[in-house]
């Protein structure tokens, strides 16, 4: 009789640690593959980005020529600094500007050879511009008459990427005439023009 009642417990204990078992395996089996969905999206949204500031977009001026612009944009992971850069393209185009719309990694974004007005923009990532921008702009040999502006995108009031933008191009000796954020989002891009119009006529003002 004890002998079977022994049994029973002992049963009864092997099956409740194997139950704890696969409950934990499956636990950290649902932890694993969220982690490698989460890796995953990462990669693909840094290659995405990667190959998107590696090219250039021209834009004709609507009309006699006034001037050439650059505008230099890592999109990061959102892709909303590109998505800026081109707003602020289509403002100056209609003022009579040539645009260059250009990645950090193309070939287009190191020449500043007969460029009128620079504009660099960047996500904000710890309150810091991205590294390839930091870059950029530590490199960067620009005429010093050239006209330029600085514009982030952000997550948070106190995470201005620009002012860290503009305090670099600032140490090398070149005024930056206007420094913006464009609202508390790092996910897109503002859809509200105004704001890019009024950028725009702050730098050329």
């Amino acid at each position: 009789m004890n002998e079977g009642r022994n049994d029973y417990w002992k049963y009864k204990k092997i099956n409740f640690f194997c139950i704890m078992g696969c409950g934990i395996l499956s636990i950290w089996l649902i932890l694993g593959i969220i982690l490698g969905i989460i890796v995953l999206v990462v990669v693909v949204a840094y290659l995405i980005g990667y190959f998107s500031s590696s090219g250039s977009v021209t834009l004709k001026s609507e009309g006699n020529v006034s001037g050439k612009v650059l505008i230099v944009y890592d999109p990061g992971l959102s892709g909303g600094t590109k998505s800026a850069a081109f707003q602020i393209a289509n403002v100056l185009s209609s003022k009579g500007y040539a645009v260059t719309v250009a990645g950090v990694r193309s070939n287009e974004a190191v020449n500043l050879s007969g460029y009128d007005v620079l504009i660099v923009g960047s996500p904000t990532y710890g309150a810091k511009p991205t590294g390839s921008i930091e870059s950029y702009l530590n490199s960067l040999e620009a005429p010093e008459n050239i006209i330029v502006g600085v514009y982030s995108l952000a997550g948070g009031d106190a995470q201005d990427s620009n002012l860290v933008m503009a305090q670099i191009l600032k140490d090398k000796s070149l005024h930056v005439k206007v420094s913006t954020k464009f609202g508390n989002s790092a996910f897109g891009a503002s859809a509200d023009k105004n704001l890019y119009s009024d950028f725009v006529s702050q730098l050329l003002a």
